[in-house]
């Protein structure tokens, strides 16, 4: 279905591109790059978050200790425990209950973490989420985040090599999944999903935008700013 909110065309064009898959690890797990889509479970906190509160802990057997989820109060926060080998929870840990679910994403960045094990990396990957477009979001709201109007909200349009609907990366849920965990999107001629080189460029620029609060690139910031506002002045004209 072609998507009604698409003007990337011009900014870039593609905005997506397919590309060579890199093959695996040696572990198996696959090897991505920045700019790649993927798919990964990735979560959220709730606006009220809860904890796993260890409420009865067997020392002979791990297996059959208790656990109740709690609200978390800041006023009484958690105290501590007896670590959970099981579970590899220390004593002043706790787990704490998220949202999320498996959903497309844009990789932001990989490192191979040493902070634990210098000797075994950890390979993470930092993620942008992406989410749909639902009933709530009315037409001009829609118009406004695919003009980039929103630092915090990049707009993926629904195109070939890339995702099949609208959809918004949101900055502000950026965040580490663990290598083991992401699938690379697939193109229906078995290449890999990823955004074109000047697309990748608009991400960085508004993702900088979005920490800093200062573009990253004073020609680009031009060029965005005058191609939000022929994308809005054509929602408008269409209003009238």
């Amino acid at each position: 279905m072609p998507d009604e909110f698409d003007q990337t065309a011009l900014l870039c064009d593609p905005f997506y591109q397919p590309v060579a898959p890199l093959g695996r690890d040696s572990k198996g797990r696959p090897i991505v790059r920045p700019g790649q889509l993927i798919w990964a479970h990735q979560v959220y906190p709730p606006k009220d978050p809860y904890i796993v509160h260890v409420q009865g802990y067997d020392l002979r057997d791990d297996s059959k200790t208790s656990y109740v989820i709690r609200k978390l109060d800041p006023q009484r926060p958690p105290g501590t425990h007896f670590p959970i080998k099981e579970l590899e929870l220390r004593a002043d840990e706790n787990y704490y209950i998220l949202l999320g679910k498996k959903r497309p994403a844009v990789v932001v960045q990989t490192v191979s973490s040493i902070w634990l094990n210098k000797l075994y990396p950890e390979p993470y990957v930092w993620v942008a989420p992406a989410f749909s477009f639902k009933p709530r979001h009315e037409a001009e709201f829609r118009y406004r985040v695919a003009a980039m109007e929103f630092p915090h909200l990049f707009y993926l349009p629904a195109q070939v090599y890339g995702l099949s609907e609208p959809s918004v990366l949101r900055f502000e849920f950026i965040q580490p999944v663990a290598l083991a965990g992401v699938q690379p999107l697939f193109t229906s001629d078995g290449k890999q999903s990823a955004l074109s080189e000047t697309a990748w460029a608009i991400l960085l620029h508004q993702l900088v935008k979005f920490a800093t609060g200062k573009p990253l690139d004073e020609g680009l910031e031009e060029t965005l700013q005058a191609y939000q506002s022929l994308v809005l002045e054509e929602y408008r004209k269409g209003q009238a």
